[in-house]
């Protein structure tokens, strides 16, 4: 019976002291999180969808950003960072390189707030990696700007 007993305490000591060292953090653990956007296919409502763009921005609700980019369905350009220094908010969008990609172009959006800081009473710059950039002049929901594909 002793031994059970031993048993248990060992058991139920050994369970709390697994609990207790799992809740600090990561030395080395972010401290800001990152934006982290969920891409969805087509454009947002009220934008028609065209051929003659690569990319493009559209200003949507509540102070949200909408990338809209063209391209492979199967390996779509979607923002992975984005940040800002005074009015130029610089978009990391792109494929994920080396995975394959079809050759149908369909638009894919991907929603993120305006950075802090962006005074959204004045233009603001969107610089969209290998796209190019635009620029947004009134942060009026539904106010678009649209990279221009070289002739």
């Amino acid at each position: 019976m002793r031994t059970l007993i031993r048993l248990a305490v060992v058991a139920a000591v050994a369970l709390v002291l697994a609990a207790c060292g799992g809740s600090e953090e990561a030395p080395d653990a972010p401290t800001t999180p990152t934006i982290t956007p969920a891409p969805s296919r087509g454009v947002p409502a009220g934008v028609k969808e065209s051929i003659d763009t690569p990319a493009g921005v559209v200003v949507g609700e509540g102070g949200q950003i909408h990338v809209v980019t063209y391209g492979s369905s199967s390996n779509p350009a979607v923002v992975r960072d984005v940040s800002a220094e005074g009015q130029t908010v610089t978009v990391d969008v792109g494929a994920v390189p080396g995975r394959a990609a079809t050759m149908d172009y369909v638009p894919t959006t991907s929603t993120f707030p305006v950075p802090e800081g962006v005074d959204t009473g004045e233009p603001i710059v969107f610089r969209l990696g290998e796209f190019g950039a635009v620029t947004i002049k009134s942060f009026a929901p539904g106010a678009q700007a649209w990279i221009t594909r070289p002739e």
